[in-house]
């Protein structure tokens, strides 16, 4: 048995073009994305669609940003949101995504759980881990807090989430973290994915970088719209693609209290952060 695992797309269609040119040459038996395909980029339907058509048989999770945009579609701003930028990304997906697509992703499923294979073998695959997925898990955890992350004992855990490729030994469990295909932040530009084989009553876990076109990414931010129609923190998602490395959780963990007691607007928060990095 043969898995790939795709995580964290972000409407990036370069890098899922790429990548599954590279899993179609790798032919497995079954292809999983793990959650946020859509939403802080700017092809989210395209995404969709070219999965849809190129792998009809793909198994479809969710991730955060997934609920993020259903959260959108079912709570329209109130009259007067008190950051209404924090949202507009995920509610101009949203918009483009309309209703069919929508109503897919609502069927779509948390997590996949098996066991039962050759030998009792068993894996699981969610977005983060089994305590949410917002809760990723990544290397520098200790045994104990990777333990907690994963719950009951399996084989094989993947998770994803945190756009950082991992691949590391829990006692009996192989756990893997994919990383992402559109917007990686290790520092390596390249896209990252998860190469699952099941033989012998074994699982071996492989993540495979693969280069596509970068510089055609970064035009799609202008050339959709997303940049402007996606409100002031589209340009700091644009700054994480140009880097490959987060920068959307280090602003949040800046200027949200100064954002919340009334210090300065989301926009005056993103102008003093790029100015910094621009340094």
């Amino acid at each position: 048995m043969k898995i790939a695992v795709l995580s964290d797309i972000h409407g990036n269609v370069p890098a899922l073009q790429a990548v599954l040119d590279d899993v179609e040459h790798w032919r497995p038996d079954q292809v999983v994305v793990n959650g946020d395909l859509v939403s802080r980029g700017p092809y989210s339907l395209q995404c969709v669609r070219l999965l849809q058509e190129r792998v009809p048989d793909c198994r479809f999770l969710t991730g955060n940003h997934e609920i993020f945009v259903l959260y959108c579609a079912d709570n329209p701003p109130p009259p007067e949101p008190s950051h209404p930028d924090l949202q507009r990304f995920a509610r101009w997906t949203c918009e483009r995504l309309g209703p069919d697509v929508l109503a897919q992703i609502r069927r779509w499923d948390d997590h996949i759980d098996l066991d039962g294979l050759d030998g009792g073998a068993s894996f699981h695959i969610t977005h983060g881990s089994r305590r949410g997925n917002r809760d990723g898990i990544h290397a520098d955890l200790d045994d104990e807090a990777l333990a907690h992350k994963l719950g009951d004992p399996r084989d094989l855990f993947v998770g994803s989430h945190t756009h950082r490729p991992m691949v590391r030994r829990l006692q009996h469990t192989l756990v893997v973290n994919t990383g992402s295909v559109g917007q990686p932040f290790d520092n390596d530009p390249r896209s990252a994915y998860g190469r699952f084989t099941f033989q012998n009553g074994y699982w071996r876990a492989e993540i495979a970088r693969v280069a596509y076109d970068k510089a055609q990414a970064e035009r799609d931010f202008f050339e959709s719209g997303f940049i402007h129609g996606g409100g002031p923190l589209a340009k700091i998602i644009h700054l994480e693609l140009r880097q490959s490395r987060m920068h959307v959780g280090i602003w949040m963990r800046r200027y949200l209290e100064r954002l919340n007691e009334g210090e300065l607007s989301v926009a005056e928060g993103v102008d003093e952060y790029l100015r910094t990095q621009a340094r």
